[in-house]
């Protein structure tokens, strides 16, 4: 695997590559970095030309200078990053913010990328943005008694058994398991690189999660329904709505390893329809 920058507009974007073959981007969760997806990106790289990038804000890639309000802020980017990469029609995997950012740019762009591969996409109310807009997000700014790292740690322990991370009512706990410190440490890192614009993406991503953006896509469309998503409960209230023809939906196994098994071998088809 080899990580490089390049040069896209006015920032410097990092990014990882490895394999051979046809090209899929894969692009990663808020507030992490494609570091998260380096295992996926592995085994995809046995069949394809694997390229990960830290998107704008995150990782090792600079922020974008102005603030992001919505997706379509960040598409431009994207879409330069395949220009300088010379790429013709990639297939795109996204999965949370990802998975969004995809849509976004398959919207935007229908001609410009091959298959779209949708992990962990759901539907929110405008009730519900709302609230997740007021209480999700932690404020980072830098406080004299260090209280903005205790209070990312709580928010990042509890985020890895409730969704969302504030109310605990038993219908919003997916896991009863406590988290290692060493896990909570890793997460809460990402956001320290990230900084204190970490939320702007992360917001983005959170007011784009409305099933109307994917009945508006034309592209061929996978969703992959992880049935140990965080979010399993507005995945599956995306899917009891009707979608295009070109939308087709696949489980996949609780098993990190069995759910990136099942991936590999769609994306594989995928590429042969």
């Amino acid at each position: 695997m080899e990580q490089k920058f390049i040069s896209v507009k006015d920032i410097k974007i990092h990014y990882r590559i490895l394999g051979e073959g046809e090209p899929i981007i894969l692009l990663h969760a808020s507030p992490r970095s494609g570091k998260m997806l380096e295992n996926f990106g592995k085994m995809l790289s046995v069949n394809f030309q694997v390229i990960i990038p830290d998107l704008p804000g995150y990782g090792y890639s600079e922020a974008i200078p102005e603030k992001v309000e919505t997706l379509y802020d960040v598409v431009p980017y994207l879409e330069g990053f395949f220009e300088e990469l010379n790429l013709k029609k990639p297939s795109i995997y996204g999965t949370a913010t990802g998975a969004q950012l995809g849509i976004a740019f398959a919207l935007t762009h229908p001609n410009k990328i091959k298959n779209l591969y949708l992990d962990n996409p759901a539907h929110f109310s405008e009730e519900e943005y709302q609230k997740i807009s007021e209480k999700y997000f932690v404020d980072l700014t830098p406080k004299a008694d260090g209280s903005h790292i205790s209070d990312l740690w709580n928010h990042v322990r509890e985020s890895m058994m409730y969704f969302p991370w504030y109310d605990h009512s038993p219908e919003n706990q997916f896991s009863l398991i406590e988290p290692s410190p060493s896990i909570i440490t890793d997460t809460v890192k990402e956001y320290l690189v990230a900084g204190v614009r970490y939320d702007e993406l992360y917001r983005a991503a959170f007011l784009h999660e409305r099933v109307e953006k994917i009945q508006q896509l034309s592209v061929s469309t996978v969703i992959f329904k992880w049935k140990a998503s965080i979010l399993l409960k507005y995945i599956d209230r995306l899917l009891a709505f009707q979608l295009p023809d070109n939308v087709s939906v696949v489980e996949t196994e609780k098993d990190i390893l069995e759910r990136y098994k099942k991936m590999v071998e769609v994306i594989i088809n995928g590429t042969r329809i």
